[in-house]
């Protein structure tokens, strides 16, 4: 017989798959309409358990597709019935198998199966259910639970949310709530179908615009915000971008934008720069090249293969003419070196950018090769100035390591840009120590003034070369930092204290961290954050504390009901505060107070006992 029970006016039916035992007490008109439901073939429905075919049923799920079930209960007698139930009631479900033996192994018959819903009973898995349930959540991660087992399940059951279970049921399970699990697999699977659908439309939509994504990347690897060698060739790959070693890049720039552009509407400055770029790409046809806008008055073109600077500047001449016999504009081009690394693009990118800077002293409408007008700098493309920038701002922040990892980065940098000018190392160094002082001063922080003693020129300026600028400058480093470090805790401790006291006379007003945190001039993540670190509780855990100790006081000194000891000490509503009492005391408020009482009378007939005596 089916665990699967109802009841109907105070009698119990055991329903069965064409049927129902009907209880002997059961009054006799009730008995004539089951038999009536008998004669006609089917079981008792309706408010007897069974759901009647096409009434009230779930709406169906998204594009009609059904959601596959898998029964899994060592009990064929359940599976039986569990699978009448739901193909009477849930036409929204396709069962698709049992299983019932738990020495097998569930993975492969999943695997075969392809359910998207397992109906199981959660004994069915045994002493390690958690192990099988995340076995099965990390094999499928789509598949879903409802489980079933006894009210010494339910911690398991509700743990094992954490590995697909929709929800739990409690043997023997009730039609009402069978009903209620299935509709809501049914919610979960039409709501994971719209999100699916909405991703697959949005994937569509963003492989529309590949070509943007690709010229975002090809930008950032230009302009040296990509530069590990398994992203780019990551991106590489995912953009079907082949092209030789020999990497080059040059910028072709509008001559004199600025003017150009007071003449032009928005939609025709759009329209000249694709004009050049469309141009551009004619003319890269017949070689490997990548080309892309960089803005509205240049075009970037990253290009491969070896060729002869002469040879460079004649293709670039021809393409500078095409562009003004196609779009009657006037451009300028400048070229960047060749290198044989990949990594290496961002640093022809830079020398290309600094040669158009020599326009006003060669002329405009010019083919300008850096190798020309810098034939001797190898190091100001090559030194990465973004690093020397963040090594600035983690030094006022105190981060030593990061600093020294970023130093180690710089010196590098120098090591293979060859033999450095005579005098260049200290300049270099200073000039960091410059704009560490500067910053300090711009925020207006009272460290400027230690600068100049953890930074002593005299030796910064006295060293030779790398090794002995390495070990100078990081130990000027480390010492800085630990000053800094020093500096910030005392400031981090003001905080704290100022913190705690605001939250000592301000306990009764309803608490807001941001609203503390801004008072403080500080954010809310920062603020919690010091005090945590100081304290070991956070500020919310903070206040409830001070506010307990506040109420104990009252509970203890006075006889204030709890209502008003509730609204004196910062709450809004009694019962909340009686429930956060009992989490902190274990027990009522009132169950407090009275036990003081208790104890207090306990003394007071101890003391007279005495006094007796």
């Amino acid at each position: 017989m089916w665990k699967f029970y109802f009841t109907t006016c105070n009698y119990l039916y055991y329903v069965l798959d064409l049927g129902c035992v009907i209880n002997p007490k059961t009054p006799t008109h009730i008995k004539n309409s089951i038999k009536n439901e008998r004669v006609k073939g089917r079981a008792p429905c309706g408010v007897w358990g069974w759901p009647q075919r096409g009434v009230g049923q779930s709406p169906t799920v998204l594009g009609g597709d059904v959601i596959n079930i898998l029964l899994v209960d060592s009990d064929k007698e359940n599976i039986k019935n569990f699978r009448t139930y739901i193909r009477r009631g849930f036409s929204e479900f396709k069962i698709v198998g049992n299983f019932t033996d738990p020495k097998k192994d569930i993975i492969p018959v999943i695997k075969s199966l392809k359910p998207d819903l397992l109906l199981a009973d959660i004994k069915f898995f045994g002493g390690v259910r958690f192990m099988r349930f995340k076995e099965v959540h990390d094999e499928f991660p789509n598949v879903r639970f409802l489980v079933y087992g006894t009210f010494n399940d339910t911690e398991y059951m509700r743990r094992a949310r954490d590995f697909g279970v929709l929800d739990y049921m409690f043997r023997p399970v009730k039609p009402p709530e069978l009903s209620r699990c299935l509709k809501l697999a049914l919610s979960y699977h039409h709501k994971t179908d719209l999100e699916r659908s909405a991703v697959k439309k949005q994937q569509e939509r963003s492989n529309d615009n590949m070509s943007h994504y690709e010229g975002f990347f090809l930008r950032g690897l230009a302009e040296g915000h990509i530069v590990d060698k398994n992203e780019i060739a990551q991106g590489m790959s995912h953009f079907n971008i082949q092209i030789s070693p020999g990497f080059t890049a040059f910028l072709v720039h509008i001559d004199h934008f600025r003017q150009i552009a007071l003449t032009l509407t928005e939609g025709e400055k759009h329209f000249l720069i694709y004009k050049i770029f469309q141009t551009t790409v004619e003319a890269m046809a017949g070689r490997e090249a990548l080309t892309f806008m960089t803005g509205f008055n240049s075009v970037a073109v990253i290009a491969g293969g070896y060729y002869a600077i002469e040879d460079y500047v004649g293709f670039l001449d021809g393409l500078k003419q095409a562009v003004f016999e196609k779009c009657n504009t006037r451009v300028s081009i400048g070229l960047g070196r060749t290198y044989d690394d990949i990594c290496n693009i961002s640093i022809s990118y830079k020398e290309a950018m600094a040669a158009l800077m020599y326009r006003n002293r060669i002329g405009y409408n010019s083919v300008i090769p850096l190798e020309f007008v810098e034939p001797a700098n190898k190091i100001t493309y090559r030194y990465p100035v973004d690093r020397e920038e963040r090594l600035i701002y983690m030094a006022v922040v105190g981060d030593y390591a990061y600093c020294h990892q970023v130093l180690l980065e710089l010196f590098d940098s120098l090591a293979q840009s060859g033999p450095l000018p005579e005098g260049l190392l200290p300049k270099v160094l200073m000039n960091i120590v410059i704009r560490i002082s500067r910053y300090i001063s711009e925020q207006n922080l009272p460290i400027s003034a230690q600068v100049t003693r953890l930074f002593p020129a005299s030796e910064i300026l006295a060293v030779k070369n790398l090794e002995e600028a390495m070990t100078t400058f990081d130990k000027a480093l480390r010492n800085f930092c630990t000053y800094v470090r020093t500096y910030t805790e005392e400031k981090h401790q003001r905080l704290f204290r100022t913190a705690k006291q605001y939250m000592d006379r301000n306990y009764r007003e309803n608490f807001s961290t941001a609203k503390m945190a801004v008072s403080l001039g500080t954010t809310p993540e920062h603020l919690n954050k010091v005090f945590k670190d100081r304290e070991r509780i956070g500020l919310f855990d903070y206040v409830m504390r001070v506010r307990m100790n506040e109420a104990r006081r009252l509970l203890r000194e006075t006889d204030m009901p709890e209502e008003e000891i509730c609204v004196g000490i910062g709450f809004e509503d009694v019962r909340y505060f009686q429930s956060m009492f009992k989490q902190y005391e274990n027990k009522t408020p009132s169950a407090y107070r009275e036990e003081l009482l208790a104890a207090a009378m306990a003394e007071s007939e101890a003391e007279q006992n005495d006094t007796n005596q």
